[in-house]
């Protein structure tokens, strides 16, 4: 079976993270114009950067910020439709929504046209495994803080039943029974 080829890596994927960090800021946070970024590139010795290279990069992080601003617009507008829904519903929606920009990286096409399937670097897999590990983790510390949340609230419960029991004048036995029917066990 042939391997399928890899592309060549740009001379904006060859920068330095920190340049490449620069180049969002400048274009997103400032709007300054491919040649501006370019002029500044070549201030810094970075002159190998080409205008093609650097119009591609610069549309795929435009892209990028539209799918985040409409990720967290679908957030929010989920967020509201839900309500006041707890804070376990609120986190498993997030959990999901990270899930699916998961998938959708995942399941990219280049932009070549030839509908390529998008490349990784070994480093790219690494950082999308931590991901979904951190998802995982996420899920995990979720689930075990509203299982805390629910005890220390059945136990808040059974203590304030107990006391109100007390005050009225019931016997240790009855007092006893709302205790344990309010904690679950024979606690």
């Amino acid at each position: 079976m042939a391997r399928p080829l890899r592309r060549r890596p740009s001379t904006v994927d060859r920068l330095d993270p920190e340049i490449k960090d620069l180049i969002g800021k400048l274009r997103i946070d400032h709007g300054w114009t491919i040649d501006e970024i370019l002029t500044k590139l070549r201030q810094l010795g970075k002159g190998e950067v080409s205008r093609s290279a650097l119009g591609r990069h610069v549309k795929s992080i435009e892209e990028i910020g539209a799918q985040l601003r409409q990720s967290r617009e679908v957030a929010n507008a989920l967020i509201s439709h839900v309500g006041d829904a707890s804070e376990d519903r609120t986190a498993d929606l997030n959990i999901e929504l990270m899930h699916a920009m998961i998938l959708r990286l995942t399941t990219a096409t280049n932009d070549d046209g030839d509908g390529s399937p998008v490349m990784f670097e070994p480093k790219d897999v690494a950082y999308l495994t931590k991901s979904l590990q951190a998802l995982a983790g996420a899920r995990k510390t979720n689930a075990d803080m509203v299982l805390k949340v629910r005890e220390e609230a059945r136990k808040e419960a059974a203590k304030r039943a107990e006391g109100a029991a007390k005050q009225s004048g019931l016997g240790k036995e009855t007092v006893d029974f709302i205790r344990r029917a309010v904690l679950g066990s024979d606690a």
